[in-house]
């Protein structure tokens, strides 16, 4: 897909511009009704692959003693849902903050590589503690793009019970990178 602004060429499932940060507006064929996101089978709940080999606490499948999260794209960003365990609670049954800020973090990381085909670094992240978060209790974690321009990318996160109460909010700006 060609931005209309700066010409580069983009993969079809940005809503971005990767180079200029344009963002693409997508309508319906029939009506001409503007779209959120583009509508395509493949970006519903699909699960994005994780070739990360290092030992990342959050997503790395060799950090045993790690959470070993997996992520979902959804029609708005993506999302993982998992389960945290007792060992790493703050005080007994809840989950620690800075584990909570690390999921809040992890998922908006694999948004910007889901969604913009980038890597990102945290440049700043605020995150809300609104409700406990219990351990050994499923969680809904998610995150979409708010904003991008050039290379800076502001994000919104969620942490939500089984139930739907919203327990967490996060917002973090990022900055492309290049891993080495």
């Amino acid at each position: 897909m060609k931005c209309p602004k700066c010409q580069s060429e983009n993969p079809e499932r940005v809503k971005f511009c990767v180079e200029c940060g344009h963002k693409f507006e997508f309508k319906c064929p029939q009506c001409g009704h503007q779209l959120n996101f583009p509508k395509r089978a493949f970006l519903n709940k699909r699960e994005i692959p994780n070739y990360w080999t290092g030992d990342c606490f959050g997503c790395s499948r060799n950090n045993k003693p790690g959470l070993q999260l997996r992520f979902w794209l959804s029609d708005q960003g993506c999302f993982t849902k998992c389960t945290v365990p007792d060992y790493l609670c703050g005080i007994d049954g809840l989950v620690h903050g800075g584990i909570i800020t690390l999921l809040v973090e992890e998922v908006a990381q694999w948004l910007i590589i889901a969604r913009l085909v980038r890597f990102g670094m945290t440049r700043d992240i605020s995150v809300y503690y609104l409700k406990p978060v219990p351990t050994n209790a499923e969680i809904l974690v998610e995150a979409q793009v708010i904003n991008q321009e050039g290379k800076n990318v502001l994000n919104h996160s969620t942490i939500f019970s089984s139930d739907k109460m919203l327990l967490v909010e996060g917002e973090s700006y990022w900055l492309f990178y290049r891993p080495t």
